[in-house]
């Protein structure tokens, strides 16, 4: 009787656990890994009150699985953007604060994660482009924009 039982078991159990080992090599082999994209965008001594930016995978098997907000408390929600653009690989996201200027960030701030999934051994490429920026008084700024991939046993 308990071989019978034992045999039923393996009989449902196995097919599952061969899916889930076949998963764990294809993770294993770096085919499939996930990694968090740090947008930061530095304006200097003048005040970030509002942002647009296109990010974008230039190569390799990319898919955008999530977005939050930054770090400072103006920009803490994560940023606007389009969904449907989300998964080409490529998003566009924006944000405003309508705090005062002594409540806004300035010099290098990050003021978006974008999450990734990668599949593939290709190395990846990405761009960055800042389309505007403004400040308080809605007057156009031009701080530098950049990204980093977030190490693994970093903190935010």
């Amino acid at each position: 009787m308990k071989g019978r039982i034992l045999s039923l078991i393996l009989a449902i159990f196995w097919p599952a656990a061969s899916l889930w080992s076949q998963g764990q090599a294809a993770i294993e082999e770096g085919r499939i890994r996930f990694c968090a994209m740090d947008i930061y965008l530095d304006s200097g001594s003048a005040p970030l009150a509002a942002y647009q930016l296109d990010f974008a995978a230039t190569n390799g098997e990319v898919k955008i699985v999530g977005i939050e907000g930054g770090d400072h408390p103006a920009f803490k929600d994560p940023p606007f953007y389009d969904p449907k653009a989300m998964q080409h690989e490529r998003v566009i996201i924006a944000a405003f604060s309508t705090a005062a200027s002594a409540d806004l960030p300035s010099g290098r701030t990050r003021v978006a994660t974008i999450h990734l999934m990668i599949n593939g051994t290709q190395k990846p490429q990405f761009a960055l482009r800042l389309d505007v920026a403004a400040d308080a008084n809605g007057m156009k700024i031009s701080p530098k924009a950049s990204f980093e991939e977030r190490k693994v046993d970093e903190p935010k």
